[in-house]
């Protein structure tokens, strides 16, 4: 059954996609040119999912950043949509560069975007040192992960150095932003699995990163994406401004046994090295996770062919999906997709035809769909958002949850429990196991 939603997304928008990927520079500060409403979320989340160094001698209750630690704004008001911005541009930028940053990023609201105010110019009439990034329009109605390519690549072809001399046996990573649940664990397990391949990461692409790698992304040999949807329009850029193949977006996300083994061996015969290290890994999760399953399965029958609800971006919905379902007999009987990736998206459609699934598959559903949905199918597990939970817990009886996308900010993690790689394979059933007991 499928359902595309036309009605409002509970999604960030391509806004806060634009913010997440001046945010996800370390140095970096991001000033928004709109009324301050539109800053608080945004701020607060970018200060407790990404730390980044405090800059020395600022009043964070002085003009533009409002008690906040991030995201100072220009705080228009009906005036300005009258006369301009540019005076308050100009007067934040000057005070902005008093902290030494590294970038400055002036994101226009859509509001402001209206007006006109030529950003470019406004920025090179400061004067300022900084390198400054301007991206005059975010979209109306754009998605958080359109929002986010398109500010990546926009800071790319301001910032990366011309050197395209490779260096060896390196890549980059796309496709991950400050505001993924869990994205700091996910991005140490790629890498920790890319070295065990003896391969090194020259640059996380706005996830976390420094402006310095980010620099020096033209010289990696290859890039990898981990999501579809944050990552495929970058890696074309890249490889038609710079020369920089990638090979896996027709691959599954590395989430999941089989995926995780066909992915990093993907990376393993571009090297021409030795893939000895990824049969080795998914042996050792495979012996652990085996006793704890049997043992599972012997005391209950509810695992095996459990009935349960999914709700992510398209890449991360696919490969969980036929992972839960080949892996542990799970049945999905609602898949959820917040951003859709073409690839992965049609590959969900024909993984659940191929397999005469009668899966409910939601665009963007709004609360009142999913309620339907739920009462409709009754999952026992849910893996999802605040959202989906939230929604879940008016029925009668609400499904087990468990996180794995955002928004979900609930749960301090501390330990690495990532979601992606081999590791992550035990986070999911180590999570799965520990819900069994409490199905009812």
């Amino acid at each position: 059954m499928m359902n595309n939603s036309s009605k409002a997304s509970h999604r960030p928008d391509s806004l806060i996609g634009a913010i997440a990927a001046f945010e996800g520079i370390q140095e970096a500060c991001t000033l928004l040119n709109g009324p301050i409403g539109c800053k608080t979320y945004p701020a607060y989340m970018s200060s407790i999912l990404a730390s980044h160094p405090k800059p020395v001698d600022i009043n964070y209750f002085a003009d533009f950043y409002f008690g906040q630690t991030r995201i100072p704004c220009t705080y228009i008001d009906e005036t300005d949509f009258i006369y301009g911005s540019e005076s308050k541009v100009t007067q934040a930028l000057k005070q902005l560069e008093q902290s030494k940053p590294g970038i400055i990023g002036v994101i226009n609201h859509s509001g402001t975007s209206l007006i006109g105010d030529d950003l470019t110019r406004i920025i090179q009439n400061t004067n300022i040192n900084p390198i400054t990034v301007a991206i005059d329009s975010t979209g109306f109605t754009g998605t958080y992960a359109s929002g986010f390519q398109d500010a990546v690549i926009k800071i790319l072809d301001g910032i990366i150095n011309r050197n395209n001399q490779k260096i060896s046996r390196t890549v980059n990573i796309i496709g991950s932003t400050l505001f993924h649940y869990n994205w700091e664990n996910d991005i140490a397990e790629i890498k920790r699995i890319l070295k065990l391949l003896g391969i090194q990461t020259v640059s996380v692409i706005c996830a976390g990163e420094s402006i310095a790698n980010i620099q020096k992304a033209s010289q990696a040999e290859l890039n990898l994406v981990l999501n579809e949807e944050y990552g495929d329009r970058i890696v074309s850029y890249l490889e038609t401004v710079h020369g920089i193949p990638n090979i896996n977006l027709g691959l599954q996300a590395p989430y999941g046994l089989s995926a995780s083994e066909a992915w990093f061996k993907a990376v393993a015969d571009f090297f021409d090295t030795s893939s000895e290290s990824i049969t080795n890994e998914s042996s050792r999760v495979r012996k652990k996770c085996y006793p704890a399953l049997a043992h599972a399965f012997s005391f209950t029958s509810s695992l095996r062919g459990m009935p349960f609800a999914i709700f992510g971006d398209s890449s991360q919905v696919y490969a969980l999906t036929t992972f839960l379902y080949e892996y542990l007999g799970m049945l999905p009987v609602v898949v959820g997709i917040k951003e859709v990736g073409t690839k992965n998206f049609e590959s969900i459609k024909k993984y659940l035809s191929a397999n005469m699934l009668d899966t409910s598959v939601l665009v963007n559903p709004d609360q009142y769909e999913l309620l339907d949905c739920f009462n409709k199918t009754t999952p026992k597990l849910l893996l999802g958002s605040s959202i989906e939970k939230n929604v879940s817990l008016r029925l009668s009886n609400p499904p087990q949850f468990i996180p794995i996308t955002f928004p979900y900010y609930e749960r301090v993690t501390l330990t690495n429990r990532p979601l992606m790689g081999f590791n992550g394979v035990l986070t999911i059933i180590e999570d799965i196991l520990n819900m069994v007991k409490y199905v009812r």
